[in-house]
C-alpha cells in the first residue's frame, strides 16, 4: 500500500501540474497556485501535526513505530521541498507570460513616479491603521507568531549602529492582498501589499531614523487538531469552543522563511520561536501565502479567466409547478454545480409556506458564510413548522462558524442536536414531511456534497431527490438515530456507517466474484474523494485476482496499488470532483449508489455516512453514462499508478473534457 500522505501529496502535484497547463486560462492558472498552497497548509496543520504527535507518543514506548513515523516525515519534508522548488518556477512562468499580456507585477523598487505617490497615498489611507510594528529589542519575550499569519520580519540599524528587529503583520483579514496601481493604455499594474508595507518602511520606522533596512516574508503553521477532552460535566458545544480557541496555540508544525534571508537573522528567529528538530523548515521564496492567490484579481481580463457557465434549468423540474408535486411524480438528479444549488433552496422555502408541511429536518456539516440554508430554516421555523437540525460542530475548520449558526438557529426555537458521542455526522440529508389525504409522507434529498451554496459553484458534486419510500422512510430512521440513538436500527435499503456500510459493500464486491466464478463478467466502478481503508482495499485486490474488472475514479489520496484488472484515474480541473458514486455489476441490474461516503475507515466506522440506492430507470442511465463520461477524460485525467507518476491519461480519441462535456450534455 502507499502511503496515505505521500499520497496526498502526488493529490496536490496534480493541482500544481493544473497551474503548469498552458491550456489553463492565465489568471486561473494564477488561482491554482492559491489552491495549492492552500491544500499544502491544511496538511501541515492537520496530517504533518498528527504524525508529529504519534511520533513524540511513540519514542518512549514503541521505537520502532517511532523511526517508521519520522521516516514518512523526512519523506514529506523532501517531496514538499521539491515542490516548491516546482511551484517557484511555475510562478515565475506565469509571471512572465502576463508580462506578454501587457499585466506587470511591480515591487516597491520598481515604482515610477506616479504610482509611487499612489503607493504613499493608499498606506496612509488604507494600510497604516490595520498594522503596528512590534519592536523586537523593545520587549523582553519574543512575540507569539499565529497561525497562518504573514510577517515581515525586518532587521534595521540606528545611528549608534546597534541592530534592531521588528515584526509586522499583514492585514490581509482586512485588506486585499493585491492592489491594482494606476496605469497607462491597456496595461495593468499589480503591487502586493507586502511590498505597498515594504515601501513606505523608512516612514512606519522614521522614530528610529533607521538605516540599512531590510525585511523577509515568514510563515508558520500550527497544529489544527482538536482536543476534546473527556470532561462530560461540560456540554459538547463548551468543549469544542474551548478546543477551537486552543487550537490558535498549537505547536509549530512548519517553519517557511525567504530563502534570501541571511543566516544569522533566520538562526535569531528558529532560536527564539524554539522550534524542535521535527519542525518541517521550507525555503521560500520573497512572498508567502500564496493562498490568498485564489483570490487573484481579474483585472477586467476576462479572456484570461475561465468562461463563466450559466446554471442549466434542470429538463425535468418546472420552476412554475410545487416542487414537491414533481418529485411525487418521479426522481430527480441534480449535478452540481452544473445546475443550480437554489433549487434546494426552492424546496425548503417551498416547504416553509406550504401548509401540509409538517416538518423538515437537516443534517449540516458545512455551509456558506451568508448561508441561504440557514435562513430558509430560520423562515420555516417563523412560520410554525417543526424544524430539526443536526449540526456537526467538529467539522475541520468550520467549528467556529458552526457554533455560531447553532447559536442563531436555537435562538429561532429550531430543535438542534449536535450528532452523536464518537461519530461525527458527515451524511448530507435533508426530510420533509408533508401530510397528503391525511397521511404523512416523506420527500428527502440525499446528497454527496455539503448545504453550502458557495462551494456548490466549484465542487463536483450528485443529489438524489425523491419520495421512494424505501428510500425516504429509511432517511427518517437515520434522524431516529441521532435523536433516540440509544435503540437498535437496521436498514434494508440505505447504506448507513457505521450500521451496515461496511458489511454491505464487502457483500458487493463478493457478489461481482461470483459472478465472474460463474462465468460471468464481474464489474466495480467507484468514484470517491480517497481510497484508504485497508480492508476495502485487500477485498478490491483479491475481486481483481478472481477476475472482476475494476475501475476507479480517486480525485485525492489513494493507498492502493493497481494490479492487474484494476485501472485508477484520477481528474483535476476546473471544479473539485466531490461525487462519490458506487457501482456493482452491469448496466440493466446492477446496483448504484451515492452519497458521503469516501473508503476511509474513519467514513466506515466512526461516522455517520449515508449512501441511497439508484432506483430510477432513467436516473440510472443518467448517472452510468455520467460514469462513463468521466471514465473517457483525455484532458485531465491522470493515471494513478505505484509510482506516483501522475502521467495524464490519453487514449488517442478525440480531445474530451469531461467537466465541460457534462455541461454540454445536460444542457
Amino acid at each position: 500500500m502507499i502511503n496515505r500522505d505521500i499520497s496526498w501529496l502526488s493529490f496536490n502535484e496534480r493541482v500544481l501540474q493544473e497551474a503548469q497547463n498552458k491550456d489553463v486560462p492565465l489568471i486561473q492558472r494564477m488561482r491554482f497556485l492559491g489552491i495549492y498552497s492552500n491544500n499544502l497548509d491544511e496538511f501541515f496543520r492537520v496530517r504533518v501535526a498528527t504524525l508529529i504527535r504519534f511520533q513524540n507518543a511513540l519514542e518512549t514506548s514503541n521505537a520502532e513505530l517511532a523511526q517508521q513515523t519520522r521516516s514518512i516525515l523526512e519523506q514529506i519534508q523532501s517531496r514538499v521541498i521539491q515542490l516548491h522548488a516546482i511551484f517557484y518556477e511555475t510562478y515565475e512562468q506565469i509571471l512572465f507570460q502576463l508580462t506578454q499580456e501587457n499585466i506587470f507585477i511591480k515591487n516597491e523598487k520598481n515604482l515610477d513616479e506616479k504610482q509611487a505617490d499612489f503607493v504613499r497615498s493608499y498606506f496612509l489611507k488604507e494600510v497604516e491603521s490595520l498594522i503596528t510594528p512590534l519592536i523586537i529589542s523593545n520587549v523582553k519575550k519574543f512575540p507569539y507568531l499565529k497561525d497562518q499569519s504573514v510577517y515581515l520580519f525586518i532587521s534595521f540599524t540606528k545611528k549608534s549602529d546597534k541592530q534592531h528587529h521588528a515584526l509586522i503583520e499583514l492585514p490581509t483579514d482586512y485588506i486585499s492582498r493585491f492592489i491594482e496601481l494606476p496605469s497607462e493604455n491597456d496595461q495593468k499594474n499589480i503591487i502586493y501589499l507586502d511590498d505597498v508595507i515594504r515601501y513606505n518602511m523608512p516612514y512606519i520606522l522614521s522614530i528610529f531614523e533607521p538605516l540599512d533596512i531590510t525585511s523577509y516574508i515568514i510563515k508558520l503553521t500550527r497544529d489544527a487538531e482538536l482536543d476534546l477532552d473527556d470532561d462530560f460535566s461540560a456540554s459538547y458545544y463548551e468543549k469544542v469552543t474551548k478546543s477551537v480557541s486552543n487550537r490558535k496555540k498549537g505547536k509549530v508544525v512548519r517553519f517557511v522563511y525567504d530563502r534570501e534571508m541571511p543566516e544569522t537573522q533566520l538562526d535569531y528567529i528558529i532560536s527564539n520561536i524554539k522550534l524542535s528538530p521535527s519542525t518541517n523548515l521550507i525555503p521560500g521564496g520573497r512572498y508567502h501565502n500564496f493562498r490568498d492567490f485564489m483570490g487573484f484579481p481579474n483585472l477586467g481580463r476576462e479572456d484570461l479567466c475561465y468562461a463563466e457557465l450559466p446554471s442549466i434549468e434542470h429538463h425535468s423540474l418546472n420552476k412554475k409547478r410545487p416542487l414537491l408535486k414533481q418529485i411525487t411524480e418521479s426522481d430527480i438528479l441534480l449535478q452540481m454545480p452544473y445546475h443550480s444549488f437554489d433549487i434546494i433552496i426552492d424546496i425548503i422555502r417551498e416547504a416553509s409556506i406550504d401548509p401540509k408541511v409538517e416538518s423538515i429536518k437537516m443534517s449540516l456539516y458545512r455551509v456558506a458564510p451568508k448561508s441561504k440554508i440557514i435562513k430558509a430554516l430560520k423562515n420555516a421555523a417563523r412560520n410554525g413548522k417543526q424544524v430539526y437540525v443536526v449540526i456537526e460542530l467538529r467539522a475541520r475548520f468550520d467549528e467556529e462558524a458552526n457554533l455560531e449558526w447553532s447559536k442563531q438557529l436555537q435562538d429561532e426555537n429550531i430543535h438542534i442536536d449536535f450528532g452523536l458521542k464518537g461519530l461525527k455526522i458527515h451524511s448530507k440529508l435533508l426530510l420533509i414531511q408533508r401530510f397528503s389525504k391525511g397521511v404523512l409522507k416523506n420527500y428527502s434529498l440525499i446528497s454527496t456534497g455539503n448545504f453550502h451554496e458557495k462551494t456548490a459553484k466549484i465542487y463536483g458534486d450528485t443529489a438524489l431527490i425523491t419520495s421512494d419510500e424505501r428510500i425516504t422512510n429509511e432517511v427518517e430512521r437515520v434522524f431516529q438515530i441521532f435523536e433516540k440513538p440509544y435503540l437498535s436500527y437496521t436498514f434494508e435499503h440505505l447504506l448507513i456507517a457505521p450500521i451496515n456500510l461496511r458489511k454491505r459493500l464487502l457483500e458487493l464486491i463478493d457478489n461481482e466474484i461470483k459472478v465472474t466464478q460463474s462465468g460471468g463478467k464481474g464489474h466495480i466502478f467507484i468514484k470517491i474523494n480517497n481510497l484508504v481503508d485497508e480492508g476495502m482495499i485487500n477485498a478490491l485486490l483479491h475481486a481483481a485476482q478472481q477476475g472482476v474488472e475494476i475501475k476507479l475514479l480517486v480525485r485525492g489520496v489513494c493507498s492502493l496499488v493497481p494490479i492487474e484488472n484494476i485501472t485508477i484515474r484520477s481528474i483535476v480541473g476546473r471544479f473539485l470532483e466531490h461525487s462519490r458514486v458506487f457501482w456493482f455489476g452491469d448496466e440493466t441490474s446492477g446496483k448504484l449508489y451515492l452519497g458521503s461516503a469516501d473508503l476511509m475507515t474513519r467514513n466506515l466506522d466512526i461516522r455517520i455516512e449515508a449512501l441511497t440506492p439508484i432506483y430510477d430507470h432513467n436516473i440510472r442511465k443518467e448517472l452510468i453514462a455520467y460514469l462513463y463520461l468521466q471514465w473517457s477524460d483525455n484532458q485531465r485525467a491522470r493515471v494513478i499508478d505505484s509510482t506516483l507518476s501522475n502521467t495524464m491519461y490519453t487514449n488517442g480519441q478525440a480531445p474530451l473534457r469531461s467537466q465541460t462535456a457534462l455541461y454540454d450534455l445536460l444542457r
